[in-house]
């Protein structure tokens, strides 16, 4: 089961990106059959702002979420048994258990997830380069997926316009900080 979980994030992402792009394809794509059967009309899933998004987004949670979803069960398993025996004998209900034992110790493992999640986010690239079905430039026709990396990339590789691309990196890099130290310190109270 574990290695199942863990198998989207062990996967080829070029791989995981072609099989969703056929998933939410316009016309031939198995989530809009499923929409069709609902009773749903189909979704141009690539020209549509919010459903790139859907799409994007639930390729990434395929990817991601196994990988975190180990390391909170192993930091869980870390939880000495003692401690749930200890409150269990002076009366703890499990959900006080929960929230009074196995949160506050999973805590510095909630914060792990949390900030390599943003700046996992923040640097999404490969997704939303390969979501578009011509092999264009990347973000959308109307530019309604493209990410900060991907505006990167154009502006140094197609644009040629380095300089440019430099100080877009450079502001990610101090956003990707600031982000980080704002999850930690939210995290942290």
């Amino acid at each position: 089961w574990r290695m199942g979980v863990l198998l989207p994030y062990v996967a080829s992402l070029v791989a995981l990106t072609i099989i969703f792009g056929n998933l939410f394809g316009p016309q031939y794509g198995l989530v809009n059959d499923v929409l069709g059967v609902l009773g749903i009309s189909p979704i141009d899933w690539q020209a549509s702002t919010f459903g790139s998004h859907v799409a994007i987004a639930s390729m990434v949670n395929w990817r991601w979420t196994g990988y975190n979803a180990l390391i909170v069960l192993a930091a869980m398993q870390a939880i000495p048994r003692e401690v749930h025996e200890a409150a269990l004998v002076d009366g703890a209900s499990a959900l006080r258990r929960f929230f009074s034992i196995t949160l506050p110790m999973l805590k510095p493992t909630l914060i792990f997830v949390i900030v390599t999640s943003t700046i996992g986010g923040l640097q999404i690239f490969t997704e939303p380069k390969l979501f578009e079905p011509s092999g264009g430039s990347g973000g959308g026709a109307e530019h309604q997926y493209q990410t900060v990396v991907l505006y990167l990339y154009q502006s140094a590789f197609q644009g040629l316009d380095l300089g440019y691309a430099s100080a877009i990196a450079w502001v990610l890099f101090l956003i990707v900080i600031a982000v980080a130290g704002l999850n930690f310190w939210l995290t942290r109270r």
